[in-house]
């Protein structure tokens, strides 16, 4: 049901060359601050000069290092701290950042350089999650929503801030425990009210049509204003067939419980029938031997 566009807009506004050669497994990483994060590439072309990208929404494309194979040297942007290192061994062209800090945050291309074209990988996006991640302006409606197979949900979101409509993007991740997180769309407008207070309003809104189990999922808003991200609450939806709400339903678990009451009183009327019959039985028997006696 959800297409993945990270490649088409991330890639598209910043009108660079992609190759077959070039792949980024991963899409989306999400890592806890301050652990290390590894950003994989493998790069099959001849090329000799490799380079990493940063690309953060709203800011310029950074260089974060480059290496030449010929020579064997590698340089880190003065740009980025020495928590980054690249390591490249054959086809395997990857990208450390110790200690991660919000700063981390952004989609990293890795590619190659030949006289005045760069090729680019399609990107991976770098999330973190920590004690700070949510943010109190950045508000997602519904909290949760349980539906049926085949049916639609909206989810919103809703950010205030100073910060100009103009000079804030929305991302929306999809975070799911059966398959690795993606980003699933990008919303560049929303529906905004200026306050009296100075602050903006905005809304943005995320369809979500023809939903399946694969969409079980939770779903967050990811507010990039002025260079500043931020995360909403999530929403959680989940996906129930009816089979399953059958067997949950009340009615149907209260006409089960009651058949298997229904058992147990039978089972009992039986056996103390039958242990009355046996005591008629014997004391018929114990009659008939007095009798014979006298």
């Amino acid at each position: 049901m959800i297409v993945n566009f990270v490649n088409f807009f991330l890639l598209w506004p910043l009108c660079l060359a992609q190759t077959d050669d070039i792949s980024q497994p991963v899409p989306f990483q999400m890592v806890k601050i301050g652990d290390s994060a590894t950003i994989e590439c493998h790069i099959k072309s001849i090329i000799q000069k490799k380079v990493w990208y940063k690309y953060t929404l709203g800011k310029r494309l950074q260089l974060v290092v480059a290496f030449n194979d010929k020579y064997n040297w590698s340089e880190i942007s003065e740009e980025f701290p020495n928590r980054y290192s690249a390591k490249f061994n054959g086809t395997k062209i990857h990208l450390s950042i110790s200690a991660t800090t919000w700063e981390d945050v952004g989609t990293y291309f890795c590619g190659v350089v030949q006289l005045k074209d760069i090729q680019f990988g399609s990107g991976t996006f770098l999330m973190l999650k920590g004690a700070n991640m949510i943010s109190e302006s950045v508000i997602q409606q519904p909290e949760s929503k349980s539906v049926q197979p085949g049916d639609y949900v909206t989810v919103s979101c809703s950010h205030t801030g100073h910060c100009a409509a103009k000079h804030t993007i929305v991302t929306w991740l999809k975070n799911s425990q059966h398959s690795a997180s993606q980003i699933i769309y990008f919303s560049g407008n929303g529906t905004c009210q200026r306050k009296e207070s100075g602050k903006t309003t905005c809304v943005y809104r995320l369809l979500l049509r023809d939903l399946s189990s694969d969409d079980d999922a939770t779903y967050y808003c990811v507010v990039t204003s002025c260079g500043q991200t931020l995360v909403g609450n999530g929403t959680r939806i989940y996906i129930h067939n009816n089979a399953f709400e059958s067997q949950l339903n009340p009615t149907i678990i209260a006409l089960m419980l009651s058949n298997v009451a229904l058992g147990i009183m039978t089972v009992i009327l039986i056996s103390t029938l039958c242990k009355s019959r046996r005591r008629n039985s014997t004391a018929s028997t114990d009659g008939s031997s007095e009798d014979h006696q006298v």
